[in-house]
């Protein structure tokens, strides 16, 4: 297989390049190109992968290079990740949405859909020279929101992409910790459905048995709370307080997510976040740009020490580390992109969930929407679990935000701004409210220098 990966200076490269080797190695005798303007980055990351135990034995070619175009031809997969928007603009943006009521995340929100607007024209550029170049390569997209740019993608040009995120595989992580007090177990037989960041476990098993069952079996009345052992302290508190919220989902509607990202969560309990989640206090000019500046000196830090691991002798002991003690080297064990890698690389089919468009997946949903669903994936494409229905409680709330994620996608498609005015409209929560409406029109103007000029006409449609 041969695969790109743009951004591939990010520091997730390497340990998704060692999952997709490790076992059935996905790369054997295909090729990797490393797409990055910082070309000093992407070299250091290339020749770091081939340190790794999996590479000795791949015959693999890796190159790395400034030019996407260089690199696309022959390619049956890219991988697109990379931070949407500055520092300053996504804490602008998180702070006018707390200011109004609303959520701020790079995700299923409000904020998120601005942000879709400058990441969204990168995603449409990398799929129409995909379209001249790689005509049948798949794109695999995890720069936020993944949603929105599959949609973009899959409605508007003639490229198949998956939207994906490391939320689909929560429950192998989240399940463990709660029913077998390990970190994670890929034994789990999970059928989900929803949206990125809030898809519900529709059914599961661990080895035959009813995964709902064993928790009520394991708590009773109890709170959930886990042994996490290895979970560094400063995460602790989070996964409890999801999980707290995972156990009112059981007790009230007999059903759990299938991840713990808080602005899906929120979505349901918006009422336990202001209380128990750190809001962001606002900032002046001048500790705006010192954020910056200590932001831009850390990750120079990280480069220096990441790059000091060319000129060290890494033995087994290092490369058997947990991603907790080396996140930037250890295998990133079930990244939807290794998963993918594996399936295309090798040819045996792999259990996935991923951001598609709906086509029949799950029961009352339009076809082109976009969703999140599980499936299986290999050569010839998606093959959606059967049966697979959000609970009816649910589902006009998860029909609003697909809804809301597609349009996005269309008005990025078209530079459409009453399309985008749609989007914003649809989001479902204080719909058509004035604080929703202040919001919009301060989100233009936070966003304005980084979006495209013509969606500044949208606000001409906030009535």
């Amino acid at each position: 297989m041969n695969a790109v990966f743009v951004g591939g200076g990010s520091f997730r490269t390497l340990p998704i390049v060692r999952a997709a080797m490790s076992g059935d190695n996905a790369f054997q005798g295909g090729g990797i190109w490393l797409v990055d303007f910082n070309l000093e980055r992407a070299e250091t990351v290339g020749r770091l992968i081939m340190k790794t135990p999996e590479y000795a034995k791949s015959n693999c070619e890796i190159k790395w290079t400034k030019n996407l175009d260089e690199a696309l031809p022959g390619a049956d997969l890219v991988s697109v990740s990379f931070p949407v928007g500055s520092a300053k603009m996504c804490m602008l943006s998180q702070q006018a949405s707390q200011k109004y009521g609303f959520h701020g995340s790079d995700q299923l929100s409000l904020s998120g859909a601005f942000r879709s607007l400058t990441g969204g024209v990168i995603i449409l550029d990398i799929a129409k020279r995909m379209e001249k170049l790689c005509p049948r390569a798949w794109l695999v997209d995890h720069a936020n929101p993944v949603a929105v740019y599959s949609g973009l993608v899959n409605n508007h040009t003639k490229i198949k992409s998956l939207g994906l995120c490391g939320s689909c595989y929560h429950p192998y992580w989240d399940l463990a910790k709660l029913l077998l007090d390990q970190e994670y177990s890929n034994d789990f037989n999970i059928a989900s459905a929803g949206v990125n960041h809030m898809t519900f476990v529709i059914r599961g098993d661990y080895k035959g048995r009813d995964i709902l069952k064993m928790l009520d079996e394991k708590y009773g009345n109890n709170p959930w709370k886990p042994k996490l052992a290895g979970v560094p302290p400063a995460f602790r508190k989070t996964l409890l307080f999801s999980y707290q919220l995972s156990r009112q989902m059981r007790n009230r509607f007999g059903i759990i997510p299938c991840s713990n990202e808080f602005d899906g969560l929120c979505q349901l309990f918006p009422d336990e976040f202001p209380a128990s989640w750190h809001l962001y206090k606002p900032e002046t000019a001048a500790e705006l740009r010192a954020n910056e500046k200590k932001g831009r000196e850390n990750r120079e830090k990280l480069d220096i020490e990441f790059r000091a691991h060319l000129d060290r002798k890494l033995d087994a002991a290092f490369w058997a580390r947990s991603c907790h003690e080396n996140p930037h080297f250890a295998i990133s064990i079930l990244d939807p992109t290794a998963v993918v890698m594996k399936a295309l690389g090798t040819g045996k089919p792999q259990k996935l969930g991923a951001s598609f468009p709906n086509r029949g997946a799950i029961k009352g949903i339009k076809d082109r929407t976009i969703v999140e669903y599980s499936f299986t994936f290999d050569k010839n494409g998606v093959h959606p679990d059967p049966d697979l229905e959000v609970p009816d409680c649910f589902h006009g709330l998860i029909s609003s935000l697909a809804s809301h994620q597609t349009l996005l996608g269309d008005a990025i498609a078209t530079r459409d701004p009453k399309l985008f005015s749609d989007a914003l409209y649809a989001y479902p929560h204080h719909q058509s409210t004035k604080n929703a409406t202040a919001l919009w029109k301060e989100l233009l103007k936070v966003h304005a220098a980084e979006i495209p000029a013509e969606f500044q006409k949208a606000k001409d449609y906030f009535k």
